[in-house]
């Protein structure tokens, strides 16, 4: 079924989705059995949204036949058109003088107005001041009003016959008239209270008419309560006397909602994978049919889907879309604050529970609950917990493990603040990729150009909370590492550990965590369950074989602490090891004949990560340094040289704890504790001091100025 992006009524039979079909049928054929009617007045009640324009175009389906045979007249009052009680009288009143001097002869056709006339001054509607003042004359039917209708109705008037007899012969006219008027007057309760008392006025007192007959569609509770406050004493009574015969709209049974809503929903979002249907009912039926009471809900719901789902289709998760939906549409409030506590609603750990428990509670209630009450409170609350496992901790003491936070984020769960900003945004942005791209790439992940290609384009693109999107695709990669197929994880990695010294961007170093530390995680995700040790050891070793100089001295050290850590540390159980531990010997002496050839070719002093491999060179071969040591003396000859070392033991943080630093400032850090290790520490301070007497190598000169500041305590 196909969403229509609108609100309309419904106009026949076919349409009926709700069981109002049925009851339009019966008052239909009732209208059609008032042979003999004067005036009468059939309301039609119903609340906001329930139906009721629908029911009327049902009404005028089921009379079609009546009207087609000349038997019945419908005259549409659409009261709402009109601003004002002046302009609303008026417009009455020339509606009941066009459609009915289609049916009586010329003479009486001409006569109408002065009749609309007299009856107006003869009527309760203008009879007395102080009765129709309402509430002390403000907003009431004044005397300016009565002049302009009556001046209007001056202009019409014939002079030549007395108004009892026009009025006599009109009632004649009327009774002869094979056919009757329905006058349909819909959409009462979107008048203001002045207004809609004067449709009830007119109706009472002017449109007792033969062969005329009424239908008010309104909310009665509305009604009643606008009458209430013009007339403390007259209440549901007034209406009594206006109104013979009074129906309900039927309320629409939950079941029929239901169903419209769910094709509804198919229509526009498509039917949903099989794996999501569990979690989607439970947060449907808790969180989004209950608030579907009426028709206009639905429909209200369901056009803003239809507007909001295309941007973010198949890029988070349905049900928390839903859910978020219900509440910017029905909940602002909730939803503001909902959107606004990124931090707190996308916490995986644990809450601290030091305060007082009933505190803490509190606070979350106030936060996310203040706007609500009563059984609305206890569904909203269900929701966000639904939606927030933080809020089960506080609300429930409900906990869950660390390894859920990374199937959330798997799930694209609003949860996950990886996605959250996704839900509120309406667009993907750079902190995810789209699930066309994540799928792209696991179905091409046996290509190596493919993906490298997009990884190293991702490296140049900056996002707004800083880092690259190289991070995102492989923090996405590596919760859905499950769906690269097995024979595509040699290839895959092997292009990885080529280019990983290029992916491994000082931007994506967040000080926790990295692009390194990334392709580690992703590599044991790959591998962990679908290969043994062995499986998983000769692919390491092979994918090593062209890895990028870097990455092969971090994975290698890496594979080594597995099974002969330091500090007394005890060895990794064997399965949870990258490597076999003969291939982590292999590995380190792959790395080793790597540096010493890049310390011959001159590829070494160039590298990104010169400090790390000197000191790596240092801790894997066997002379205590004697060969890095006399490599790095050779290369202080050269002032490039200086300047390269300079670079490579020199780091750039940003702001500092010190109180009158201004945010934002960048400090130079320099790293020479140790440095004896790799290089005589005298002859490159030597060095250091002659370049930068010159001023001419101007790294050199702020390495040195950062190193003074370290000997003496600064930073």
């Amino acid at each position: 079924m196909n969403h229509t992006h609108n609100d309309l009524p419904i106009s026949t039979p076919v349409e009926d989705r709700y069981g109002i079909n049925p009851f339009a049928e019966a008052l239909a054929r009732s209208i059609r059995d008032i042979k003999a009617p004067r005036g009468s007045v059939i309301a039609l009640n119903g609340h906001w949204g329930s139906g009721k324009s629908s029911a009327v175009n049902l009404i005028r389906y089921h009379l079609d036949d009546a009207i087609k045979a000349k038997e019945i007249k419908i005259i549409d009052f659409t009261c709402w058109w009109f601003r004002g009680e002046e302009a609303l009288a008026l417009a009455f009143f020339s509606k009941l003088n066009t459609e009915l001097s289609q049916s009586i002869g010329k003479k009486l056709k001409k006569a109408l107005p002065k009749l609309w006339k007299q009856l107006l001054k003869n009527s309760e509607v203008f009879g007395s001041v102080a009765d129709l003042a309402f509430a002390g004359g403000a907003g009431g039917i004044t005397s300016k009003i009565i002049g302009k209708i009556m001046e209007w109705f001056s202009k019409l008037i014939p002079q030549d016959e007395s108004v009892e007899k026009l009025y006599a012969d009109l009632l004649k006219a009327l009774e002869e008239q094979g056919q009757r008027f329905l006058v349909v007057i819909d959409d009462i309760d979107r008048l203001s209270p002045d207004e809609a008392l004067l449709i009830f006025r007119l109706v009472k007192s002017v449109g007792r008419l033969p062969k005329v007959m009424y239908l008010l569609v309104y909310d009665r509770q509305l009604a009643e309560k606008t009458v209430r406050k013009r007339f403390p004493s007259e209440g549901h009574h007034y209406l009594e006397k206006i109104v013979q015969a009074a129906f309900e709209l039927p309320e629409p049974q939950v079941y029929d909602l239901q169903n419209h809503l769910w094709d509804q929903i198919k229509g526009i979002c498509g039917e949903l994978p099989h794996y999501r249907k569990d979690r989607f009912q439970s947060i449907f039926y808790e969180g989004v049919a209950p608030e579907m009471r009426t028709p206009r809900y639905v429909g209200l719901f369901t056009n803003s889907l239809a507007v909001t789902w295309p941007a973010v289709a198949n890029e988070v998760d349905v049900a928390d879309f839903f859910a978020l939906e219900i509440l910017r549409l029905l909940h602002p409030d909730i939803y503001r604050a909902v959107r606004q506590n990124k931090n707190i609603l996308c916490n995986s750990s644990r809450i601290d529970r030091k305060n007082d428990n009933d505190q803490l509670v509190k606070h979350y209630e106030d936060l996310f609950l203040r706007t609500s009450k009563d059984i609305q409170r206890e569904r909203i609350r269900k929701i966000l917990m639904r939606l927030f496992p933080v809020l089960e901790d506080v609300w429930e003491n409900r906990r869950y493990a660390n390894g859920f936070a990374l199937q959330w984020a798997k799930e694209r769960r609003v949860c996950s603040a990886h996605h959250f900003d996704m839900y509120f945004r309406f667009t993907i942005g750079t902190e995810v990729i789209s699930v066309s791209e994540l799928e792209a790439l696991i179905a091409r992940a046996g290509d190596p150009g493919f993906v490298i290609g997009e990884l190293l384009k991702a490296v140049t693109v900056t996002r707004p909370a800083g880092g690259t999107r190289a991070a995102v695709i492989l923090d996405e990669l590596n919760w859905h590492a499950d769906k690269v197929k097995k024979e595509f994880i040699l290839p895959f990695l092997t292009c990885l550990f080529k280019n990983a010294d290029e992916i491994n961007v000082p931007a994506d170093n967040s000080g926790i965590v990295n692009n390194s530390i990334r392709l580690h995680g992703l590599l044991w995700s790959l591998t962990k369950d679908r290969m043994s040790i062995e499986e998983r050891s000769a692919v390491y070793l092979t994918a090593c074989q062209s890895a990028s100089i870097g990455w092969l001295a971090d994975f290698a050290e890496s594979v080594w602490i597995d099974h002969y850590p330091s500090d007394g540390y005890k060895p990794k159980p064997v399965e949870q090891c990258l490597t076999t531990a003969s291939d982590a010997q292999v590995l380190r002496e792959m790395l080793l004949n790597r540096i010493t050839d890049a310390a011959k070719s001159g590829e070494l002093l160039g590298n990104m990560n010169l400090m790390y491999l000197l000191y790596r060179w240092r801790a894997i071969s066997n002379d205590d340094g004697a060969a890095v040591r006399e490599w790095t003396t050779l290369q202080l000859t050269l002032d490039e040289n200086i300047r390269r070392f300079a670079i490579a033991f020199t780091s750039h943080h940003s702001a500092s704890d010190r109180p009158d630093d201004q945010l934002g400032r960048i400090r130079t850090v320099v790293h020479v504790d140790g440095l004896e290790q790799i290089m005589n520490k005298t002859l490159f301070r030597q060095r250091v001091e002659e370049i930068a007497a010159t001023g001419v190598i101007s790294e050199v000169v702020e390495f040195l100025a950062a190193w003074q500041r370290h000997e003496q305590g600064k930073r």
